[in-house]
């Protein structure tokens, strides 16, 4: 289908659209005289043979007679009867069948088709190509970071083999270069020496060749996502600067979030003492309490930076209700989430988590659940080759009996990690539907399906293109970047200049990018300062931890640029 909207697209730019115009005039000219028969017809039928025919038959007569179609069971008796029909014949063999299928030819097919017989995408740069990002293999992960390259206005190039491949993606407006990617003479032509950044993203093999290829030609830095979590030292020793397991990845997000384990198990990230963590309101002591009747900063010292609910984040005020279904974003030291978890009186033991899928996301999520340790269960209709460590059930997680017969009603957890949207979306509105308390994490392999996974009732959702690009983006931008969930992101920037000496307030941050601060750091400051208050006066040597959209963090970087 991507390929069929490409080639339109090719009608609705330049000369074409001036050509739909006419294409359009003559149409309504065809309409206007079918319809002038149709009246004729009437009128002739009516006054010279004594027979009434509706407008509906009087349409369908002139069609079938200009379209040489022949006579049904509607026809003239009298002499000036055959007389208006053999108009109408020789004027529907004129318009209908010499002039209109003309036009079609010249004006659009024989322009198209000639445009594909000329146009060659390029084969190399200009010379003065410099500091821009090679981009091998597209995939959902390289097409969102295409995305965010173009908002960022970050030059870059994406190298194929395909021509067709390629002429559809300049149909989107991308920049594209057909050739080898193992071809020094290709790589030279693409001035890899000069690049800023190359993304090896084709399979395991391809991408051991094409770092040794670049390798003999540049220092460049290079990037490869890997397949199999093992192929990473080969990738490294091929001259891959950064291996990223996506799958790996993707199933630690997924075994993150599913788990209802204390604080210690919510962990996303640090910067320095600061601890970014995760809990459920579900089976805590705070659940339907407001955020300053819960007591949770004066008791443990975290500070509660967010609300999710089902892929909203909301930043709490003091009477803002700490619902159920939500989960709460906090910031503090290891210590402090320790005192919560003991608050909560989560254990390990009290966990069960179901993971539907055991392909190779589903198997790294089993891995990180083995290593916490939280107990699970694997549910696959068939074997995984590649993941010898877990045993699952196999069978069709689609019929609840087996899923009931497999002890979800016991499920504090479930990751839904098929490599299907749509089976992850029937399987996410089943189990919402059966288990109304259940913690559901789903996995989305393109961003178009985010939405439905979590109208579907998913808490989380973790897109693989959206982590994937995440992750590119911020090596090629060197940026010190949390991947928080679902277009909210946590980012560490120095104090711009312009705020040095003013207050949090006075700096008027949050309603100028809409970003919030959640930890100050400095030289001068032993620990962080988690959520700051607005009168604190940002000194020279702090640094700022800050919460936001990709949207939001870009419009700091506007504001207060490096």
């Amino acid at each position: 289908m991507k390929t069929i909207a490409s080639e339109l697209a090719y009608f609705l730019r330049g000369r074409v659209v001036k050509n739909l115009k006419y294409l359009a005039y003559y149409c309504v000219f065809l309409v206007g005289m079918i319809l002038l028969y149709a009246v004729l017809f009437r009128y002739l039928m009516w006054h010279l043979e004594g027979r009434e025919f509706s407008l509906i038959a009087g349409i369908y007569w002139s069609i079938t007679v200009m379209t040489t179609l022949g006579f049904g069971d509607i026809t003239f008796h009298s002499d000036p009867g055959y007389i208006f029909a053999a108009v109408v014949t020789v004027s529907g063999v004129i318009f209908l069948l010499i002039i209109l299928p003309f036009t079609l030819v010249s004006l659009f097919l024989a322009p198209w088709i000639e445009y594909r017989l000329s146009h060659r995408p390029d084969v190399d740069l200009p010379p003065e190509t410099a500091g821009h990002v090679l981009i091998f293999g597209v995939d959902s992960v390289t097409r969102n970071l295409i995305r965010r390259l173009k908002t960022r206005q970050i030059p870059f190039v994406v190298v194929t083999e395909d021509s067709s491949e390629a002429i559809n993606l300049e149909d989107r407006g991308v920049k594209v270069v057909v050739g080898s990617p193992t071809d020094p003479e290709v790589l030279q032509g693409l001035r890899v020496a000069e690049a800023r950044y190359i993304i090896a993203n084709l399979s395991d093999p391809e991408n051991v060749n094409l770092c040794l290829t670049a390798r003999s030609l540049c220092e460049t830095p290079i990037v490869a996502l890997v397949s199999e979590a093992e192929h990473g030292d080969l990738l490294r020793l091929a001259g891959a600067n950064q291996v990223i397991p996506l799958h790996k990845i993707l199933g630690n997000y997924l075994a993150t979030r599913a788990t209802t384990k204390g604080a210690m198990a919510h962990v996303i990230d640090s910067f320095g003492k600061l601890v970014i963590a995760e809990i459920p309101v579900h089976g805590t002591p705070f659940s339907g309490l407001s955020l300053a009747d819960s007591l949770i900063r004066q008791q443990t010292g975290l500070a509660v930076i967010g609300l999710w609910e089902r892929g909203n984040l909301t930043l709490p005020a003091a009477d803002t209700l700490l619902r159920d279904d939500a989960l709460m974003v906090l910031a503090g030291t290891r210590e402090q989430l320790e005192a919560l978890e003991q608050l909560t009186g989560e254990q390990a033991n009290e966990d069960l988590i179901f993971i539907l899928g055991h392909g190779r996301v589903g198997c790294a999520a089993a891995s990180f659940l083995d290593r916490k340790p939280v107990p699970f269960i694997l549910v696959d209709r068939q074997e995984n080759p590649y993941c010898e460590e877990h045993v699952p059930i196999y069978g069709d997680a689609t019929v609840r009996h087996l899923l009931q017969k497999s002890g979800i009603d016991k499920a504090r957890g479930l990751i839904v990690t098929t490599n299907d949207d749509n089976t992850n979306i029937f399987l996410t509105l089943a189990s919402r539907h059966a288990h109304s308390h259940i913690r559901i994490v789903a996995r989305a392999t393109v961003d178009e399906n985010v939405a439905q996974l979590y109208a579907a009732g998913a808490d989380f959702v973790v897109s693989s293109a959206s982590v994937g690009g995440s992750i590119l983006l911020n090596i090629i931008e060197s940026k010190t970047s949390v991947f928080l969930t679902e277009g909210i992101n946590i980012f560490r920037r120095p104090l711009p200049a312009a705020l040095v000496g003013k207050s949090i307030a006075a700096s008027h941050l949050r309603e100028r990018t809409g970003c919030s601060i959640v930890a100050l750091e400095g030289h001068g400051k032993a620990d962080p300062v988690v959520v700051p208050s607005p009168e604190t006066v940002l000194q020279k040597d702090d640094a700022l931890i800050l919460i936001g959209t990709p949207a939001q963090e870009e419009a700091f970087g506007k504001l207060y640029p490096k």
